[in-house]
């Protein structure tokens, strides 16, 4: 088995895909975000190398010297932080000088072309993750009422029209009005603004863009999105099957069914 390089960004995933990779019998060396990247992912990986945003000479390097042949991108990435603490190198500048619109797949398939150009071509994760998908149908023990079943399926259409200008991957609904759509903020913050325009009770979707390319960037869910539709007062979690997903799925379904959160995949 060969050695994959991992850029990783926030949440379990990284950590998720370097044990099922080793398991494999992969050796895994991971280029982290500071202020981005769980620590607990240097217990998982061969080596590691922290890199601020937008330094991607560094990254390339760091997987080259590691013996990568072969890259997975996994990971939120805040994108509010690239006006905070991004430090882009020689690379990072050249890549983001090419392109026109910084849109999160422009920006992604950019990356990927870089690292292919280097002989680490970014490979799909989905045979390390694929149990993590979420799949069809009511998946805790709450059921969603018939008003919210059709906010759930407008939602997901609306969410892929979004998809399609690559602003985001969630929105909140209520009484199919779109009260709140993700660009910058981030999922957490979406929900937050949403569940406090809608006073409770609102529908919360995430879906795959149309044209996701499904090495990077997949949508993701986990406890911490449920702990935020608490917060928020929303009351139902519709997730794309088969496209989405789901960190630690036994927590979040039993943090949803205590607070009374329906979750539900959707085709």
């Amino acid at each position: 088995m060969g050695t994959i390089g991992l850029i990783a960004g926030s949440g379990g995933f990284p950590s998720l895909f370097a044990e099922a990779a080793r398991r494999a019998g992969h050796r895994v060396v991971a280029a982290a975000h500071v202020n981005q990247t769980d620590r607990e992912l240097e217990r998982h990986v061969d080596a590691i190398t922290w890199v601020k945003l937008g330094q991607f000479g560094k990254i390339a390097a760091a997987l080259k010297a590691g013996g990568a042949t072969q890259t997975v991108m996994l990971g939120a990435i805040t994108k509010k932080r690239f006006f905070v603490d991004a430090l882009p190198d020689a690379v990072g500048l050249e890549l983001m000088a090419k392109v026109a619109i910084r849109s999160d797949d422009n920006l992604l398939r950019m990356i990927a072309t870089m690292l292919e150009e280097r002989g680490m071509p970014v490979i799909d994760p989905m045979p390390f993750l694929g149990e993590a998908l979420a799949r069809d149908g009511v998946l805790g023990r709450h059921q969603p009422n018939a008003e919210e079943e059709a906010d759930a399926r407008y939602g997901l259409e609306l969410a892929r029209a979004v998809g399609r200008l690559d602003l985001g991957q969630t929105v909140v609904i209520k009484e199919r009005v779109a009260v709140a759509v993700e660009a910058l903020e981030g999922t957490d913050a979406c929900i937050q603004r949403g569940g406090e325009l809608a006073r409770g009770g609102a529908v919360v979707v995430k879906a795959v863009k149309p044209q996701q390319d499904r090495r990077f960037d997949l949508p993701a869910v986990g406890p911490a999105t449920i702990e935020s539709m608490k917060k928020a007062g929303c009351r139902v979690l519709a997730i794309e099957a088969g496209a989405t997903l789901v960190m630690e799925a036994e927590e979040l379904l039993r943090l949803a069914d205590k607070a009374g959160i329906v979750v539900m995949g959707l085709r």
